[in-house]
């Protein structure tokens, strides 16, 4: 008798987990197209950033999205915006953003972590990005997510950060096209 309770007890708490977990999965915003094309990021005049940072993540998420589309099959195609054509009739997915923050490694950020256990692993460097996913074809934006990564301390760089985050980027579009 006890041990068929705690089965009972088990299947119900198990279904609720599973049904719960379920509830919770990512809405798969990008599961019907196929391509992507990035466009260069805005970089407004008031983020002390270069006028290159726009192009520069640009090109490292078209990088990251082809790595992962390699591994997970998300898109047939992926290019920057002008330079590939796409053929007629493909789905295409449109990113495009605005470079939010863009802050250049400090020695004295780093000296100062350097006090904190284990802070000489974190990096002083960071970059930051608002991002536009959109539906080429209405002109419409499917979703919208901000993205600010860091870097690390051994490639306490700008540029490491911006491959953090383009690879973010990726992960984003991979969770919503995949659902894992």
């Amino acid at each position: 008798m006890k041990m068929g309770r705690f089965l009972g007890v088990f299947g119900v708490l198990a279904m609720v987990l599973v049904g719960s977990g379920m509830a919770m999965g990512a809405e798969l915003f990008f599961k019907d197209y196929d391509a992507a094309s990035i466009q260069e990021f805005e970089v407004p005049t008031n983020v002390p950033a270069p006028d290159m940072a726009g192009t520069q993540i640009a090109e490292k998420i078209v990088y990251q999205l082809r790595r992962y589309s390699q591994k997970y099959h998300l898109f047939d195609m992926v290019v920057k915006e002008g330079t590939k054509e796409i053929p007629a009739g493909k789905k295409v997915l449109l990113i495009k953003g605005e470079v939010k923050e863009y802050t250049k490694p400090s020695v004295r950020r780093r000296i100062g972590r350097s006090f904190i256990p284990g802070g000489e692993w974190t990096g002083t460097a960071a970059f930051a990005a608002h991002y536009q996913f959109v539906d080429r074809e209405s002109g419409k934006v499917i979703y919208e997510t901000d993205l600010r990564t860091t870097s690390t301390g051994r490639a306490d760089t700008v540029d490491y950060a911006m491959e953090r985050n383009a690879e973010s980027a990726a992960k984003v579009i991979y969770r919503h096209k995949i659902g894992r």
